[in-house]
């Protein structure tokens, strides 16, 4: 019996007249089936999602007693070399009268595309932009189960490594603290953390694997960090501060009370952009103000100047203002933020935002 998710599917499909898809990306064919191979980066398998047939497409590596899917009626078609993708869905192509495909224009490659071109001449293809991924912009009750425990492990974590932070140390080390934690209590990280202590703090995307920072004896601490559990994904960043002067101080509560009256002006039906226009009102920043957080740790919506999004129950997002002073130091606020039925934005991500000194 096919999920809601693939009725949800069928029913945008139809919406853009066209009753095939081709999904090649390996979060959407997760979100799908259930399925995932052993990387993101590699192209091992395709789902074709068909007007009343879906095909799973993988080599023998995943037909073991370790092979999982999440829904009933997938029909599994064996990629080797005698029996290549293409030639599967030359087969499918025939027995359905595909006349028109659809593909995954954000993720299929341009020589992909123009393979499916040279092979099957007579299918028009029609490439489509994010179909999927908006459809997992709204979490259901277990996907917002999976997100939350992220959130209660990652600040679980974070409570455990500051407890050890000290004069001293390099970001690297902190960062390599963050993950063995996660690792060793059964978890992964969702993202490369960025630990960054004074002047590097400044810099919004900074590079912890590039980096040599050291902690000293008058420091700001950035660690912008998240964990993952099953397969859902969660985000924080909170700020450290070893005898921080009073600019310091000042700027940080400065920083932590804008964050609280930004999220307090989540509505839903309200653009997106709104809460970035009202952050950015009072305080000057590069980034965008958040966005989605779920399978991937970047997601639809976007809060940016540029987004055309609107906010809805069931979406997931980060909200994290910053203060950047180049040279200096900077601080960002982050938290992951659910929006409910009631109007409500739940803080999935609830370690303290006082100011914390070790």
């Amino acid at each position: 019996m096919e999920n809601n998710r693939i009725r949800k599917l069928r029913k945008k499909m139809a919406e853009l007249k066209t009753d095939v898809l081709l999904v090649s990306s390996f979060y959407n064919i997760l979100y799908l089936t259930g399925f995932k191979t052993l990387t993101a980066d590699e192209r091992e398998a395709f789902v074709l999602v068909t007007k009343n047939n879906m095909y799973l497409f993988t080599d023998g590596r995943y037909f073991g007693k370790n092979f999982q899917f999440s829904i009933s009626n997938l029909q599994l078609k064996l990629i080797a070399p005698e029996k290549s993708v293409m030639r599967h869905l030359s087969d499918i192509i025939t027995a359905e009268k595909i006349q028109s495909l659809a593909v995954e224009a954000e993720d299929l490659h341009v020589d992909e595309y123009e393979k499916l071109q040279k092979t099957f001449p007579s299918v028009r293809l029609v490439a489509v932009n994010n179909l999927i991924i908006r459809i997992r912009e709204i979490k259901n009750d277990e996907e917002i189960r999976k997100i939350q425990k992220a959130c209660t492990v990652t600040d679980q974590c974070l409570t455990e490594i500051i407890r050890t932070i000290k004069v001293g140390q390099t970001e690297k080390e902190i960062a390599f603290r963050l993950e063995m934690w996660l690792k060793k209590h059964g978890y992964d990280l969702a993202f490369d953390p960025i630990v960054a202590v004074n002047q590097n703090s400044a810099v919004p995307h900074y590079s912890t694997k590039d980096g040599a920072g050291k902690v000293e004896k008058h420091s700001v601490v950035l660690i912008d960090f998240g964990a993952k559990y099953a397969d859902y994904r969660s985000d924080i960043t909170r700020m450290v501060f070893i005898n921080p002067d009073t600019e310091m101080i000042n700027v940080y509560n400065q920083l932590r009370k804008l964050q609280a009256e930004t999220i307090d002006q989540i509505e839903i039906g309200e653009p997106a952009k709104k809460l970035d226009e009202y952050s950015r009102r009072h305080q000057s920043f590069t980034h965008s103000l958040g966005h989605g957080v779920g399978l991937e740790i970047h997601e639809y919506p976007k809060l940016s100047a540029q987004s055309t999004d609107i906010v809805r129950a069931g979406q997931v997002f980060t909200i994290e203002p910053g203060i950047y002073l180049p040279g200096k130091y900077g601080m960002r606020v982050e938290d992951t933020v659910m929006v409910d039925a009631s109007d409500q934005a739940a803080v999935l991500t609830r370690f303290p935002k006082a100011l914390l000194q070790v």
